[in-house]
């Protein structure tokens, strides 16, 4: 076991004692991940902050059940990310994608209309892609960070964000954006 996995179990098992400090530390560390987790699924910062909320909510209520307390991150990640999903399947994307398109201003300059573009790539990729890139290029986290907070292995964070990068290239160049050499 490795010393994150004991310091993280440490913290939960304090937490089910009723320790609020403790809560309050799981909260601060995961809260930011995870709205970006419920974001690479919803496209929605506000629903993204509601499905965050609502599944550290759960996993308090449920924190006595989780079998392995050094998991912690893996497993509030499956709690927000399956509510998400929940919360997705009950709006239909075409009106979250409507209500994206009619934020944007008319008066777009060139670096706007290719943002835009990044964008629609992003959210064309499978979920399974689009989360790793929304945390490593979003929310700016390590292959380790991911690793630990997804529950998978290097090889597969690296994998995914490497077939995430070149649909997005592909995509990207179906628009009419060519990568520069």
């Amino acid at each position: 076991m490795r010393a994150g996995e004991d310091n993280e179990r440490a913290t939960v098992e304090a937490a089910c004692q009723g320790d609020k400090a403790a809560l309050a530390t799981l909260y601060e560390r995961y809260y930011t991940t995870i709205v970006w987790v419920a974001y690479s699924v919803l496209l929605d910062r506000a629903l993204a902050e509601d499905a965050a909320q609502q599944a550290f909510a759960k996993a308090c209520v449920k924190l006595r059940s989780l079998k392995q307390p050094g998991r912690f991150g893996p497993w509030l990640t499956t709690i927000c990310r399956n509510g998400a999903q929940d919360m997705m399947r009950a709006r239909r994307r075409d009106t979250l994608l409507h209500q994206a398109v009619a934020a944007d201003t008319p008066a777009q300059t060139s670096s706007n209309g290719f943002n835009r573009a990044v964008r629609d790539a992003v959210d064309s990729l499978p979920a399974m892609y689009r989360e790793v890139i929304v945390l490593h290029y979003y929310n700016q986290m390590s292959y380790r960070e991911i690793e630990s907070v997804l529950g998978l292995s290097r090889d597969v964070v690296k994998g995914r964000l490497a077939r995430a990068r070149r649909q997005m290239q592909a995509h990207l160049e179906r628009e009419g954006f060519r990568r520069e050499q």
